[in-house]
């Protein structure tokens, strides 16, 4: 999907303002106040820009502007919408806030006169920073895809900030790493560490994605959060911060709501609720989220089929195991609402709000301390819509706070006694298999098979290489030959049985010892350490 990176959900219907439930020990700051107050905690803001080739382009396929694009009540839009107004109260508002780590979504890239993409100069002004971006060819593909859509060769998509003085990357070494994505310009992500001798030194190594998940499709979304995790665990690591523009709000039976770890199971009528929200039911048009353009937009009206529900269960279903499978258990940090617009498909007020913008992290590692306010604070904006006089951006930025600890792990003595655990197995598989080698070669084949035997084996030579294919090994030597291959495989299987009871009897602690001694994905298939 093209405009997918830029839309809002049109999944999405507005919500009334609630108070959003807080922990007793989660503070909820004013939107903008500085994020650097303790500097032994760890700040994150997120923050969706708003491209400027975004702002009511022409679409070469329809020739005009696009409704979700057109941003009526933006007026007077010299005021509001243009770059040269909207830029400066950008950088003020990421320059004053002091963040630790800047998520950005919807940076549209420079281009040097060698054809280069990189940060824009407004951008690498903000001072102290350091900065992960896509890779070249993936924004050389960002700005073709936008040439041929908007006539307007931009390359725009996400990028992560963090201060140098407090953060510092980690070797990936050969691993394609968490700028291998794929996709960046829905999601990248930075590999980073406390800096030795600063108050975050005892943050270790965590994987940081700034993501702007599909406008349309559930499962699309599904995938790029898993893609997320699986790119943690590829660098070694189950400590894991996403914070971007998920393009849902997360709500009980939204399959992108199943990652997070206390997510409950939801109610059957939760779930048809966003299935058909999902699906835009009764709005005119239904989607698997493949449309390049936006559907119709009414409330829906219709309830999923059976056959709907019970794929948007499996996927829920998927969702939530991702976690697990990955064992990253992901939390959420409680934002309000972000997104203020007419509603869709809505030509005048009253504007509608959406809980689009996200925190997820993992909280082993990391405990929220506060996050900033949202719409749900500011009612003019919510009211006026976004962008506005005050708000140069159509999202607002969410941002939290956490309480940093050392990551845990095994101690010597334990990681001692795990590696014996695994050495005492190891060598009873290779006595077995050496047992069962010397059984095998003991068989005696029966008579008229013993002198076809060496004919079920390729032979060496060019005579052998040059048989008829009507020269096959009788049944009898296929079948004896067979049966050792079965006794083979059946030790294998039970050699594979009996690694998984010992993964599965180890604690989390005990998994990561095993994870860093050697793949515990390869060794659980096939013995081998990597």
């Amino acid at each position: 999907m093209i405009f997918g990176p830029w839309l809002w959900s049109l999944s999405c219907r507005p919500r009334a303002f609630c108070q959003v439930a807080m922990s007793a020990h989660v503070s909820v700051r004013p939107r903008g106040s500085r994020l650097d107050e303790e500097s032994a905690l760890l700040s994150v803001l997120s923050y969706n820009l708003l491209a400027p080739a975004f702002v009511r382009p022409i679409d070469k396929r329809t020739g005009g502007v696009q409704p979700f694009a057109a941003f009526e009540w933006a007026e007077p839009a010299a005021e509001v919408l243009d770059w040269d107004v909207r830029r400066p109260r950008l950088l003020a508002q990421l320059s004053s806030c002091g963040a630790d780590i800047l998520c950005l979504q919807e940076v549209q890239f420079e281009c040097s006169s060698a054809g280069a993409f990189h940060l824009p100069g407004w951008l690498q002004g903000i001072d102290g920073y350091a900065w992960r971006l896509p890779g070249q060819n993936s924004l050389e593909q960002m700005a073709e895809r936008n040439e041929r859509v908007l006539g307007n060769r931009v390359a725009i998509g996400c990028a992560v900030l963090y201060r140098r003085d407090r953060l510092r990357e980690v070797d990936e070494g050969d691993s394609s790493g968490a700028r291998g994505s794929g996709d960046p310009n829905t999601l990248v992500g930075a590999f980073l560490e406390g800096q030795p001798g600063s108050l975050l030194s005892l943050l270790g190594q965590i994987c940081v994605f700034s993501v702007h998940l599909d406008a349309q499709s559930e499962e699309k979304r599904v995938e790029q959060l898993r893609r997320c995790l699986a790119l943690a665990r590829r660098l070694g690591t189950r400590e894991v911060l996403i914070a971007g523009d998920l393009n849902t709000e997360c709500l009980a039976g939204s399959c992108v709501g199943a990652f997070v770890a206390d997510a409950r199971q939801p109610e059957a009528a939760e779930m048809a609720r966003e299935c058909a929200s999902a699906l835009r039911l009764g709005s005119g048009e239904e989607g698997d989220g493949d449309e390049e353009v936006p559907a119709a937009s009414s409330p829906t009206t219709q309830e999923p089929t059976g056959v709907q529900l019970e794929a948007w269960s499996e996927l829920w279903r998927r969702a939530a195991s991702a976690a697990e499978e990955q064992r990253i258990r992901l939390s959420h940090v409680p934002t309000g609402p972000t997104r203020a617009a007419y509603d869709h498909g809505k030509s005048e007020g009253p504007c509608a709000s959406w809980r689009l913008d996200h925190i997820l992290y993992a909280a082993r590692t990391l405990k929220l301390s506060s996050c900033w306010s949202t719409l749900e604070a500011d009612p003019d904006s919510a009211a006026s819509g976004l962008p506005n006089q005050c708000c140069p951006s159509d999202h607002l930025p969410v941002a939290a706070v956490f309480e940093v600890s050392p990551t845990p792990c095994l101690g010597d003595a334990e990681r001692v006694q795990l590696m014996a655990k695994v050495a005492e197995l190891e060598k009873r598989h290779a006595s077995d298999c050496s047992s069962l080698d010397e059984e095998l070669a003991k068989l005696e084949p029966p008579a008229a098979v013993a002198a076809e035997e060496a004919t079920a084996s390729p032979a060496p030579d060019a005579k052998a290489k040059n048989k008829k294919k009507g020269e096959r090994p009788s049944p009898e030597v296929i079948a004896f030959i067979q049966e050792k291959r079965r006794r083979l495989r059946d030790l294998k299987a039970l050699q594979a049985s009996d690694r998984e009871a010992l993964v599965a009897s180890l604690g989390e602690l005990e998994r990561d010892a095993l994870d860093l001694s050697l793949c515990t994905d390869t060794w659980l298939e096939s013995g081998s350490r990597q």
